[in-house]
């Protein structure tokens, strides 16, 4: 399937690359990955996501973020790649963590690079990777 509503929650199921050393979230097969049109990052994982693909072992970046609820707080991140099987395709971007976060959220910054259409009447999901000019 790859997208799908669930619990009423756009997701897209994706695996997460640290190909600098060659590590995979998961090891084998796909994640189910929340689609926030509010979060304008590339990619949030859960700290413990973070560490298993030792994105923490490479050089890390520090941003400051607003919440949903105007409280600001500070994430750290490094580059990776997403995969997306069900497209064929792949992207690179800032993948970043933060205090709390316990779900894979996908942001604008890698949605971008996709067609997205998202029909709640219907719960329907039209997902496909942009055409390069």
């Amino acid at each position: 399937m790859g997208s799908y509503f669930l619990d009423g929650t756009p997701v897209l199921e994706i695996a997460i690359r640290n190909p600098f050393l060659n590590k995979t979230f998961p090891a084998e097969g796909k994640v189910v990955a929340i689609i926030d049109t509010g979060f304008e990052g590339f990619l949030l994982v859960p700290k413990d996501v973070f560490e298993k693909l030792s994105l923490d072992q490479l050089s890390v970046d520090k941003r400051r973020l607003i919440l949903a609820d105007g409280q600001y707080t500070q994430s750290i991140g490094t580059y990776g790649e997403v995969v997306i099987p069900n497209f064929n395709v792949k992207f690179d971007g800032f993948i970043e963590t933060i205090r709390g976060v316990e779900e894979i959220v996908i942001g604008t910054g890698l949605m971008e690079n996709l067609k997205l259409i998202l029909d709640y009447c219907t719960r329907r999901i039209e997902i496909e990777a942009c055409k390069k000019p």
